[in-house]
């Protein structure tokens, strides 16, 4: 059976759930069969299980044979040496005699002969035995390695992500391997089943999240507004029109309006983010675009470490977006006279590179990564919409990677972005 890679993205519930696909088919990445020990393994072991007792017994049968055929005739030989004289004596036929003689010359040819020929014949039967039971072994070996094999390709596409696979098995299993393969399409569909369920959880605590997150977001400027037209609605007829006031009101409303477009605005890119397109980037030069640009509105100067350079398949527009809003974060978060905004690249064990932006702001209260930079919406900033960091750490989970916000040791905040080289499931091409 082809080993295959497979891939699929998991259904939404929105979508149909994808077809259930069998384990054999074309192959979409190059997957190397497992080393077959078991099946020589089990060769040797029926070798040595049926030869050496057919070594064994052949060898004592051998030797049976050479003492059986190991008796000599020449005590017969002197007898009938003494016979023929008595009756040569008496002068009696020796007919019978004689064809005694011939017979005993024949029978110990033959006993030569057979002497000549026992060991190539045990040599063959032990050739032949060996043969039988190595074919016997291969046989068996193919019978039993057959569904480990299939259920390799089952685990190795479940490892992946992919439980969509069914391993080709019978209705109505015939032996125990068969049914190992029936329970492990059963195992597939609970799982496939329960990640539905899981992911139909997780996007509603997501709903959830989003509309907590923009109640609370909404409430402050929603609150504003009500006051202001509360404010513009106290007329007296008896009283002259207060422009002050009015003009007060309306800017404050405009304000409002203003932070209310901005948060739409916000929420609208994060929704029509580009899918990745993976190609080879250099990633130093890319880092000092970014330095650059941002440090002619820094109040702080910003500086990338000198280092070496690294190159890894990843989308450069994601990374601009990514690394652009750590620095602009450490540059808005860093007062004047602050220490400098400092970008480094190093290059880790196992095919990865970090890159780390170092500011000297107030710094995070905590560590921040995984769930917890996606959970909720929160600024610092009049201006900001909370959703700088779901925008990057949503980049960084696209290249396989990990977003870790903490405080630095010297004070300020310290983020830290380990990619790597190659991404999983990258396209080939860009």
């Amino acid at each position: 059976m082809n080993a295959r890679t497979m891939r699929s993205a998991p259904p939404t519930p929105d979508s149909p759930t994808p077809p259930l696909r069998t384990a054999a088919g074309s192959a979409t990445g190059a997957l190397h069969p497992p080393p077959p020990r078991f099946r020589q393994r089990l060769l040797v072991v029926m070798l040595l299980a049926g030869l050496v007792p057919l070594v064994l017994l052949g060898l004592l049968a051998q030797g049976a044979l050479e003492r059986v055929l190991s008796v000599s005739i020449a005590p017969v030989e002197g007898v009938l040496d003494g016979v023929s004289s008595d009756l040569e004596r008496r002068g009696l036929p020796q007919d019978a005699l004689n064809e005694a003689r011939l017979n005993l010359a024949q029978a110990e040819l033959a006993r030569r002969a057979l002497v000549r020929r026992v060991p190539a014949f045990i040599a063959a039967l032990v050739l032949v035995s060996g043969a039988v039971l190595a074919l016997a072994a291969v046989l068996l070996g193919r019978a039993l390695t057959r569904p480990v094999a299939t259920l390799t390709e089952g685990m190795w596409a479940y490892a992946r992500g992919d439980l969509t696979v069914r391993l080709a098995t019978p209705e109505q299993p015939r032996d125990e391997l068969q049914f190992l393969l029936g329970q492990f399409n059963r195992m597939g569909q609970e799982l496939l089943a329960q990640r539905e369920r899981l992911k139909s959880a997780e996007q509603i605590a997501a709903w959830q999240d989003v509309a907590r997150a923009l109640a609370h977001e909404l409430k402050n400027p929603l609150t504003a507004m009500k006051l202001s037209l509360a404010r513009l609605s106290r007329t007296d007829a008896s009283m002259p029109t207060d422009s002050t006031r009015i003009s007060e009101a309306v800017a404050l409303l405009q304000e409002e309006v203003d932070l209310l477009m901005r948060m739409t605005q916000s929420f609208s890119t994060f929704a029509r983010l580009p899918a990745p397109r993976f190609q080879d980037v250099a990633l130093r030069p890319l880092l000092a675009e970014i330095c650059t640009l941002y440090a002619g509105t820094s109040p702080v100067p910003v500086e990338l470490v000198p280092g070496p350079d690294a190159s890894l398949r990843a989308d450069p527009d994601g990374l601009r977006r990514l690394f652009g809003n750590l620095v602009k974060n450490a540059t808005e978060a860093s007062p004047t006279g602050a220490p400098p905004v400092r970008v480094a690249l190093e290059a880790l064990d196992g095919g990865a590179v970090r890159v780390t932006v170092m500011d000297g702001g107030s710094g995070v209260t905590g560590v921040l990564e995984g769930p917890a930079l996606t959970r909720g919406l929160f600024s610092t900033k009049p201006e900001g919409s909370g959703l700088g960091l779901p925008i990057s750490q949503k980049i960084v989970h696209e290249h396989g990677g990990t977003l870790r916000l903490e405080p630095a040791s010297g004070g300020g905040t310290l983020a830290r972005v380990d990619l790597p080289l190659a991404p999983p499931s990258a396209p080939a091409t860009a």
